[in-house]
């Protein structure tokens, strides 16, 4: 008997800010699938310290900003057939974002950056039937008191993702996202670290417990393939079920 699989041989995905947390793990989990995966990180350090050999192949690496029209043309310019974008690149600025200049800065990279992204990368996906996958948040759905800036763009991705994928269902491309919970990632380090916050938040949680990158990745690998051919415009939470307690 066949297992059942996920097949992603002969694809190509673009993972913006992939070189670390989730996004590497969604790189890597489109790797097991067997696509060939490009992720992309926006300073040198970060590529840097990005590991390429997985245990399933070698990833590609681009150094790209998606606040930057030129550095988003040459990303693509390296790039020939795309079949998966993944939109994963973001910032938080926590305690800052009530300052306008910050929370510019936020909208800037998370919501105009995938704006940007989705647009430069419709040609080659209308040509492969392509889709895409945007990372929102928990924030999508609540109100952070830290990070209005970061909420606001996280909230207006799920609708951003509903609108491309009414308005791109004519170019046979897929868009959808996933709203990740409490991830132990490098981003989250300082929380898991507070004792009394990490607690509150494993208590909230139905499971009982914080997600790993590959929780996300799971997903992922799910949405950019032909068994979900027929979802698009949608936001799956994987979050533990912090948002239904």
């Amino acid at each position: 008997t066949m297992a059942y699989t996920i097949d992603l041989t002969g694809k190509t995905a673009l993972v913006t800010g992939g070189a670390s947390g989730i996004g590497y793990a969604i790189a890597e989990g489109f790797q097991e699938a067997g696509a060939e995966v490009i992720v992309t990180a926006q300073s040198d350090e970060s590529l840097e310290k990005c590991v390429e050999k997985t245990k399933f192949g070698t990833l590609r690496k681009l150094k790209l900003d998606v606040t930057n029209d030129i550095s988003i043309e040459k990303t693509f310019d390296e790039i020939d057939e795309l079949h998966i974008l993944v939109n994963n690149a973001g910032r938080i600025k926590r305690g800052l974002e009530y300052r306008i200049e910050h929370f510019a800065d936020v909208i800037n990279t998370n919501l105009m950056g995938v704006m940007r992204m989705s647009h430069e990368a419709l040609p080659k996906l209308a040509l492969t039937h392509g889709n895409i996958i945007n990372i929102a948040s928990m924030f999508s759905f609540f109100g952070s008191p830290m990070s209005p800036g970061y909420t606001a763009s996280k909230t207006g991705l799920v609708g951003l993702t509903k609108s491309l994928a009414n308005g791109w269902s004519e170019h046979h491309v897929r868009v959808n996202a996933i709203a990740p919970g409490y991830i132990e990632t490098k981003l989250t380090k300082a929380l898991r670290e507070e004792d009394e916050q990490r607690e509150k938040i494993t208590e909230r949680t139905a499971l009982k417990k914080w997600g790993v990158p590959e929780d996300i990745a799971g997903a992922a690998v799910y949405l950019a393939s032909d068994r979900a051919s027929y979802t698009t415009g949608t936001t799956i939470t994987v979050d533990g079920g912090y948002s239904i307690t």
